[in-house]
């Protein structure tokens, strides 16, 4: 039996734990399971990594950047499988996706931007301006923000908003130009955190809101293309089976990406914005808020 210790920053990744128990059941992996959640205390990372790494589990799975970083710091070489790190690049988690090196592994959470770009034209195929929010001080949300800059390019005029603090976003009803077709939100703690205070401005402004953050889509935003944390998990799974069964080290295996992004479409804010959402999205979509 192995023995996995499992690091999570917030009750928001327990579906990632959910995919990622489910999919190790799944493979006949006799597991037990030592559990550290901080409740959205960062402070408190280290010390409950280094009380895993005393339990001598063979695996830690990392629930977030900064749950792998307190796990990579660890002088002990154990094995770690994190998500869903946005770029474990730029997080300084791994020297690259394809080869991570070091002792670490996992799935990225970072949905590819032209899908985004692709998912908007085909939700508002008559968009021709798009805005986005840029929270300057996010290194999460400065990478897709750049990411997404490059996809829109031949696709939508992009009018940019830097936001530092939720004092910016309060400001918004001056920053919001009337012309905007759709509010792109990349990720970023300060637009989750203050996501009320974007959709009062933006309701004003009959402004349909494209989000990242999956949950902002049952508080007003028209739609989200993200990754699933459930299926993150899962294929944090088959990295641990790699690991552990197959002894493999963790930074020879590729860091992973989302295998499908998820859909999530509002109903009520399309019939309230007037638009009419597309069959082959409400097809597939994973939910569908009314």
């Amino acid at each position: 039996m192995f023995h996995i210790g499992i690091l999570q920053l917030t009750q928001n990744l327990d579906d990632a734990v959910r995919g990622f128990k489910q999919k190790l059941e799944a493979l006949n992996i006799a597991v037990s399971y030592e559990y550290r959640n901080v409740d959205g205390n960062i402070a408190a990372l280290r010390q409950a990594a280094e009380e895993l790494a005393a339990m001598s589990v063979d695996l830690i799975f990392a629930c977030s950047t900064p749950a792998a970083l307190a796990a990579k710091a660890l002088p002990q070489n154990i094995p770690v499988i994190f998500t869903p790190v946005f770029d474990p690049v730029s997080a300084g988690l791994v020297d690259s996706f394809a080869v991570p090196g070091g002792k670490m592994t996992g799935m990225s959470g970072m949905v590819p931007a032209k899908d985004k770009v692709t998912f908007i034209k085909t939700l508002l195929p008559v968009a021709k301006k798009i805005g986005m929010l840029i929270p300057t001080e996010d290194q999460n949300a400065q990478i897709e923000a750049a990411n997404f800059r490059l996809a829109a390019e031949g696709n939508f005029a992009l009018h940019e908003i830097a936001v530092k603090t939720a004092t910016d976003l309060s400001l918004l009803h001056e920053l919001l130009p009337q012309d905007l077709d759709a509010l792109f939100l990349p990720i970023g703690k300060i637009l989750e955190e203050n996501f009320s205070s974007i959709a009062y401005y933006t309701d004003a402004l009959d402004l349909p809101i494209i989000a990242s953050h999956a949950p902002n889509v049952s508080m007003g935003a028209l739609a989200a293309l993200c990754a699933s944390h459930t299926d993150l998990g899962d294929a944090c799974a088959e990295q641990a089976q790699a690991v552990l069964c197959e002894k493999k080290s963790a930074g020879t295996i590729p860091v992973g990406q989302p295998r499908q992004a998820q859909i999530l479409l509002n109903a009520f804010v399309a019939d309230n914005l007037g638009i009419e959402l597309p069959a082959e999205l409400t097809a597939l979509a994973a939910e569908i808020y009314n």
